[in-house]
């Protein structure tokens, strides 16, 4: 599994040491997590980038969301809006969240988000581990598969009239279909 991370980088004089141990407790359950964007990178750093580098520095973050199966988001009080975009672009993409928040650091408006892919768990750096461990479990559990299959020029021209006309994404429209008909087969226990 893919896991993008973040967190606050005003946040980052105060809570890098947890930060690395959050990502090297990631690593030690054997997944690749992409971190630099907020260990090696400062909030000076940030602050100095011209308004095209900041540009690229959001298409870069876009891209590694976009390139993970879960976001891990250190998000205790007090954060920032950014981490809170970060967690919607996620969501947007359909991408599992685990949010993670110390206590007595409850992260305000994200206590608001609700759904299945939005994982918000409390932790201490003693139970770290064993929350991760559940939280990678569920996230686990929220990852969409991907299957790709051939079809005909009629009905391509088809999904491609639908998504036109209903203002909506051909696999949303295809695995509608599919749900619709689950529902209706009795025989189904899946």
């Amino acid at each position: 599994m893919k896991i993008y991370f973040t967190g606050s980088l005003h946040n980052l004089d105060i809570d890098k040491d947890v930060y690395l141990q959050i990502v090297k407790t990631v690593e030690s359950f054997g997944y690749s997590v992409k971190a630099d964007h907020i260990l090696k990178t400062t909030k000076e750093e940030l602050d100095k980038k011209t308004a095209p580098e900041r540009t690229s520095f959001y298409k870069e973050l876009n891209r590694f969301i976009t390139a993970s199966d879960v976001v891990v988001a250190e998000v205790s009080f007090p954060s920032t809006i950014n981490i809170g975009h970060e967690v919607s672009l996620a969501l947007d993409k359909g991408k599992p969240i685990i949010a993670l928040y110390q206590p007595g650091r409850e992260p305000g408006v994200l206590q608001g988000i609700h759904s299945d892919r939005f994982i918000l768990l409390e932790y201490t750096l003693t139970d770290l581990k064993t929350v991760l461990e559940y939280g990678l479990e569920e996230a686990a559990a929220q990852i969409d598969i991907r299957f790709n299959f051939f079809v005909s020029p009629e009905i391509a021209s088809y999904l491609d009239y639908v998504a036109k006309k209903r203002k909506l994404p051909r696999a949303v429209y295809l695995r509608r279909l599919i749900e619709e008909d689950m529902a209706k087969n009795s025989d189904y226990s899946g």
